[in-house]
């Protein structure tokens, strides 16, 4: 959040940090979500991957929501929404990642007005993000799931083609379907690539395309992606088999 120029919205900013920090533990605590140090993020460590809820601040006291999976095989040192993002909710407690266009009643911002209304309001947007948490629980159980969901729909307006073939590629092989994992990385490899970021992404997508034939060692490397991931982000290492 910015900072005010006056003592009041100093106080504010503090009240804010406390009481969604507060909401969030009630409703994302039981679900098993761990905060992020004293930061407004909150996550869901599922190994592979994160469940990643941000109540991020904006121009005017108060708070947005976003929440979104993040595949820890890409790199990076930062907190990413790799599918999902910003929420949108009604004051019923419907959500929606995109409101339908022109309907009333959908909002993303909660403004702080006084300590009771923002305590209540922000407690009705935890329960949102707890709920979810759950839908992309059960949307992404698994590498495998998360490989033939992205195959399966088409690159998003706001998403780069190569991460899109990248991730599925990768979520395929540490799923076991070699063909599948084959077929999305010679997207990235065959690519034209203009920029630094393109050419790096190619050569991971290449180094895993050499590897596919054999898919123990494969999955290897992608575990070996995912702990140099996990160690960049001061998240504990996991030696279990996703």
């Amino acid at each position: 959040m910015q900072r005010g120029h006056d003592d009041n919205r100093s106080v504010d900013s503090r009240t804010i940090n406390r009481l969604i920090a507060v909401a969030a533990r009630d409703r994302l605590g039981p679900l098993g979500l761990v905060r992020h140090r004293r930061t407004r993020i909150w996550y869901d460590d599922r190994g592979w991957s994160l469940i990643v809820v941000e109540f991020p601040s904006g121009r005017s006291p108060g708070t947005y929501l976003n929440v979104g999976a993040m595949w820890l095989w890409a790199g990076g040192d930062h907190w990413a929404f790799d599918e999902g993002s910003r929420v949108y909710w009604r004051a019923d407690g419907s959500f929606a990642s995109t409101p339908p266009l022109g309907e009333r009643g959908w909002q993303q911002h909660v403004d702080f007005r006084d300590v009771e209304q923002f305590s209540r309001d922000v407690e009705l947007l935890a329960d949102v993000a707890a709920r979810r948490v759950t839908q992309l629980r059960t949307e992404f159980p698994s590498p495998r799931t998360v490989a033939a969901r992205l195959r399966s729909r088409a690159t998003r307006q706001d998403e780069s083609p190569l991460w899109h073939a990248f991730h599925s590629g990768a979520a395929a092989a540490l799923g076991g379907d070699a063909a599948a994992a084959g077929e999305s990385l010679t997207k990235v490899v065959s690519a034209p690539h203009h920029v630094d970021w393109e050419h790096s992404l190619a050569e991971q997508a290449s180094d895993l395309l050499g590897l596919v034939a054999d898919p123990a060692a494969a999955r290897r490397r992608i575990v070996e992606m995912i702990e140099h991931r996990r160690r960049r982000l001061n998240l504990p290492t996991t030696h279990s088999r996703p």
